[in-house]
Formats: C-alpha cells, sequence, structure tokens
C-alpha cells in the first residue's frame, strides 16, 4: 500500500509540473478581426495577406500559422498563432516598418475595423499559412 501511495503521489506531483510547464509555454492567439474597405475584393484581400505572410511573418520568431477568417461580405479577421505572448508583441512593434503590411492594411476600413468583432459570431476559414 506505502508503495502505491508514494506512486501515484509521485504521478501527481509529475502531472502538475507538466501543467505547470505547459502554462508557462503556452501558445499566444492573436484575434485581429477587421472590415474590408469598400471596393475591395476578396481575391485582392488574399493576394496582399499572402505577401505579409511571404514577406513578413514567415520571418518573425515564433510565428507558429496564420487563418484568414470571414464573417460575411465585409467581417473578416487574421488569426494568428505564436510560440508566446512575447513574440506577438515583438512582432506587433516590427509592423509599422512593413511596407507589405501596410499595403494590406489599406484595404481595410480602419474606422470601421475598430469596431469588428464583438460578440459572439461564426467565421469561415478562407485561407490557412
Amino acid at each position: 500500500m506505502h508503495k502505491f501511495l508514494s506512486l501515484f503521489l509521485l504521478g501527481i506531483t509529475l502531472l502538475i509540473s507538466s501543467i505547470n510547464a505547459n502554462a508557462k509555454d503556452s501558445i499566444a492567439v492573436e484575434w485581429a478581426p477587421f472590415i474590408k474597405a469598400s471596393g475591395v475584393s476578396e481575391q485582392d484581400l488574399i493576394k496582399a495577406a499572402d505577401l505579409v505572410n511571404k514577406y513578413f511573418l514567415i520571418s518573425q520568431k515564433g510565428f507558429i500559422k496564420r487563418e484568414l477568417v470571414k464573417k460575411n461580405k465585409s467581417e473578416y479577421a487574421d488569426i494568428i498563432h505564436w510560440q508566446t505572448k512575447d513574440n506577438a508583441i515583438t512582432a506587433g512593434n516590427a509592423v509599422s516598418n512593413c511596407a507589405r503590411c501596410g499595403e494590406y492594411f489599406k484595404l481595410m476600413d480602419m474606422e470601421a475595423s475598430s469596431k469588428a468583432g464583438a460578440g459572439f459570431s461564426h467565421y469561415e476559414i478562407i485561407k490557412t499559412w
């Protein structure tokens, strides 16, 4: 019985250690909803998003993957997965130096986007990198 209790306690200790280690190393998910600017086609949006991936995101430390999702004909969101929150923040600080990112942002209605993504809703994945 004593041996079983020792093994049980060892198992619990290992489980707690694993949970704590995973909590520190958890993936950060960036949710960036936006409204597509009037007159911009979805194909133009995807083309510009591809360039952001190719020339910016894939070279950022901690970048894992990205999805572009669509709620309706004007509401979209970028979902970006990072190894850490710090990686996401560092990339966010560097985005202002990215010309391709600026071209992508020009396809968005920035004023309307400030209110995008609120509440419960469903989106369709239109592109994954």
